[in-house]
C-alpha cells in the first residue's frame, strides 16, 4: 500500500508543480476539483489525501519561481514582490529562491522532529488564544493599518469589501465547499492574471551567500509565525510575515525577509493541516477537502501525513533548485 500512497503523492506533487508555475492556479483549485470528483474516482481516501498533501506542500515551495522571476505572486507569497525584485535587478533572483528554499526546508525538518510537542501544544495555545481571538484579530487589522505608510484609504476599503465578501459567501444557502470554490478561483487567479509582469529578465548568476543574515533567527521566527497563521482564523501568511518582520527587527534585511516568507509560506501549510487533526479546524482549503472526504483523524494518520509532508518537502526543494 506505500508504494501505492508514493504514487499519488507523486501526482500530487506534479499539480503542484503546475500551480506552483503557472500564475493563477492554486492548489485549492486541486482541492475542490479532487473532492468534487472524488465519487466517481473511486480511490482509497488516503491516496486522495496524498495528491492533496502533495500539491499543497510542492506549491509551497515552486510558487516562488513565477513570484521572483515574474512578478506573478499568489496571496502567500505576494510579499516577497518587492525585495525579490531587487534580487532581480541585481542579477541575484536565483538567490532569492534558494533563500526560500532554506526556509521551506528548515521548517518541515524543525516541526517534524519537533511534532509529538507541536500536536501537545496546539490545542492548550487554541484554548488560551480562542477567549482573546477577537482581541487579536482587532490588533491585527489595527497594527497592519498603522504600519501602512501610503494609501490608507485604499487599504480600507479593501478590507471592507473582503469583509463584505467574506460575510455574503458564509451566508449562502451553499455548502462550504461549494462556495469557496468559484470564490478562490477569483481570489487567487485574477489577482495572479493581472499582476504578471512582461518585462524582460536581466542576466541572473547563479551564486547564493548566507553572509550577512540571521539564517538560524529568521528560520525560527518563520516557524512560530506559520503557527499563528496556521491555527488563527483570519490571519494568514502576508500578515504575520510584515508583523515577524517588524517585532524581529530585520525590517531591512533582504535576505532574512525571504527566508522568513519561504518558512512562513511552507509551516502554514503544515500547521493548517495539524490543526485539523489536534484542534477540528482546518485553516486551508487542503485541510476543508481533507475533512470534507472524511479523513479518519487519528494519530496515526498525523504521522503519516507528516511523513508524507517530509517525502514531498524533499522532492519539491530539488525540483524547485533544477527548476
Amino acid at each position: 500500500m506505500l508504494l501505492e500512497v508514493i504514487f499519488y503523492l507523486l501526482f500530487g506533487i506534479l499539480l503542484g508543480v503546475i500551480a506552483g508555475l503557472i500564475p493563477g492556479i492554486h492548489p485549492n483549485t486541486f482541492a475542490f476539483l479532487i473532492l468534487a470528483f472524488s465519487p466517481l474516482l473511486s480511490l482509497n481516501i488516503i491516496y486522495l489525501v496524498a495528491i492533496l498533501i502533495g500539491a499543497e506542500i510542492t506549491n509551497s515551495f515552486i510558487d516562488f519561481i513565477p513570484s521572483v522571476l515574474f512578478s506573478a505572486p499568489e496571496e502567500d507569497t505576494a510579499l516577497s514582490i518587492l525585495p525579490s525584485q531587487r534580487f532581480l535587478l541585481q542579477g541575484r533572483a536565483y538567490e532569492a529562491i534558494y533563500l526560500t528554499i532554506y526556509g521551506g526546508l528548515f521548517s518541515v525538518l524543525f516541526i517534524s522532529i519537533l511534532s509529538p510537542l507541536f500536536i501537545i501544544l496546539i490545542p492548550f495555545l487554541y484554548s488560551f488564544l480562542k477567549l482573546i481571538i477577537v482581541f487579536l484579530l482587532i490588533l491585527t487589522i489595527l497594527h497592519l493599518f498603522y504600519t501602512q505608510k501610503k494609501n490608507k484609504l485604499s487599504a480600507f476599503l479593501v478590507f471592507v469589501f473582503s469583509s463584505i465578501l467574506g460575510l455574503l459567501i458564509f451566508n449562502l444557502p451553499l455548502s462550504s465547499t461549494s462556495a469557496l470554490f468559484p470564490t478562490f478561483a477569483g481570489l487567487f487567479g485574477l489577482p495572479s492574471l493581472f499582476a504578471a509582469s512582461k518585462s524582460e529578465l536581466s542576466e541572473q548568476e547563479i551564486d547564493v551567500s548566507f553572509e550577512n543574515c540571521s539564517k538560524v533567527k529568521s528560520s525560527l521566527l518563520s516557524v512560530f509565525a506559520g503557527l499563528l497563521s496556521g491555527i488563527l482564523p483570519g490571519v494568514g501568511s502576508s500578515q504575520v510575515t510584515v508583523m515577524t518582520q517588524q517585532l524581529g527587527r530585520i525590517k531591512n534585511n533582504l535576505k532574512d525577509f525571504m527566508i522568513i516568507i519561504g518558512g512562513i509560506t511552507t509551516s502554514n501549510s503544515i500547521f493548517s493541516v495539524i490543526a485539523l487533526f489536534t484542534i477540528g479546524n482546518p485553516r486551508s482549503g487542503t485541510s476543508v477537502a481533507i475533512q470534507s472526504l472524511n479523513f479518519e483523524i487519528s494519530l496515526n494518520n498525523l504521522f503519516l501525513i507528516l511523513f508524507l509532508i517530509l517525502v514531498t518537502a524533499g522532492i519539491s526543494a530539488l525540483l524547485t533548485l533544477k527548476l
